[in-house]
């Protein structure tokens, strides 16, 4: 084993094999933050198992542990944004948690795998089962496991109705002043008002500069995004996300308001910042956990459930769907190529406009 430190500060670690199939050899490698002692045990005995399954023969494979399996597939991220990385690691490490580090993958079963995954949250079991699957369908594609037709016997817990699921994907119109109303911290309070009156992503409105709101031009460029994994500036979420999201007369304002806060602030502090959204204290980037916790708190005592800063968005397609705008100019501006979730909020909004309308109808006596 080798070790050459990256451009990144970081250390990759490698070893060479002979390829089974080819009798040539081939280099596998895995990258850590430090090259101390424990880490480099750590690599070894990643290393090792990675090369115990490149050079396992197909009538071997009942040796595969979920372990070693785990790590295979964590190395072999490669060309993929470091966000999505790193949650792939999160997920992994829990899996391996409640799966078992030693358990055999060609012993696993769907009662086994049901009653490791269990949560009382059906949300939460459904999402490890995801996860779950798309691990062992990966591992199926490279051959690493020869028979998963079990997953098809594991299947979802059932969720809360569609209705239900509608309520907390979005807030009406006057749940939306409600809120905005009980707000006491207004640095977070004109965030929530500019996220609904934008629609952008929240790691979209972190990673604003100054001069990415236009107010002349009277649009928003959004051409990056703040990773909440990373913690990081990275490129948008997709090609279509990096867009240019035009400034009505509320969001206008609400944008000038951001702005004399920010002014204010920095008069008193003597600090300053190039970004739209500096945190008041050291004009670095919001910390969106506090954010996150205060708006879901929020949520809960005003309007008696939890949503997510994420619901935001969704809400800003609700009052444009009201408002009559078509779901496609609705989808440009969220920078989305297709979303179920988009579709899913119009057309429960659009519903129930019609059948208000109809109502309405109902009650009128022409003659």
């Amino acid at each position: 084993m080798w070790i050459e430190k990256t451009s990144t500060g970081k250390y990759k670690y490698s070893e060479r094999y002979e390829d089974p199939m080819t009798g040539k050899l081939k280099k596998v490698s895995v990258t850590l933050d430090s090259n101390k002692k424990a880490s480099q045990k750590a690599a070894e005995e990643a290393l090792r198992r990675r090369v115990e399954i490149l050079t396992t023969s197909p009538d071997k494979y009942a040796t595969i542990t979920f372990g070693a399996l785990c790590d295979a597939y964590t190395s072999s991220q490669r060309g993929i944004k470091e966000q999505t990385v790193v949650g792939n690691r999160k997920h992994c490490k829990k899996l391996r948690e409640l799966i078992g580090e030693q358990t055999l993958v060609a012993k696993l079963t769907a009662p086994y795998v049901r009653s490791s995954l269990w949560s009382d949250s059906p949300a939460t079991y459904n999402e490890r089962l995801a996860r779950f699957k798309a691990l062992m369908r990966w591992a199926y594609r490279e051959e690493m496991v020869q028979d998963i037709s079990y997953l098809d016997k594991l299947i979802k817990a059932k969720d809360k109705t569609m209705k239900e699921k509608d309520k907390d994907k979005y807030l009406e119109k006057d749940e939306l002043i409600k809120l905005l109303d009980a707000m006491k911290v207004d640095s977070w309070k004109l965030l929530t008002r500019f996220l609904a009156l934008s629609g952008l992503r929240i790691g979209e409105a972190i990673a604003l500069n100054e001069d990415d709101v236009d107010f002349q031009a009277r649009e928003i460029r959004v051409n990056k995004t703040y990773s909440l994994v990373t913690r990081k500036i990275s490129t948008t979420k997709t090609e279509t996300s990096t867009r240019s999201v035009a400034m009505q007369d509320e969001l206008h304002d609400c944008c000038l308001e951001i702005i004399k806060r920010k002014w204010k602030i920095a008069s008193i502090t003597g600090k300053s910042s190039g970004l739209f959204f500096p945190d008041a204290n050291d004009c670095s980037y919001i910390h969106y956990e506090t954010y996150e916790k205060y708006f879901r708190e929020n949520t809960e005592a005003v309007l008696g459930r939890r949503l997510t800063v994420h619901s935001l968005r969704h809400t800003h397609v609700a009052l444009l769907a009201e408002n009559g705008i078509p779901l496609d100019v609705i989808s440009r501006r969220l920078g989305h190529a297709h979303s179920g979730v988009t579709r899913d909020v119009y057309f429960h909004v659009t519903k129930k406009l019609a059948e208000k309308d109809a109502n309405l109808i109902k009650a009128v006596k022409i003659i």
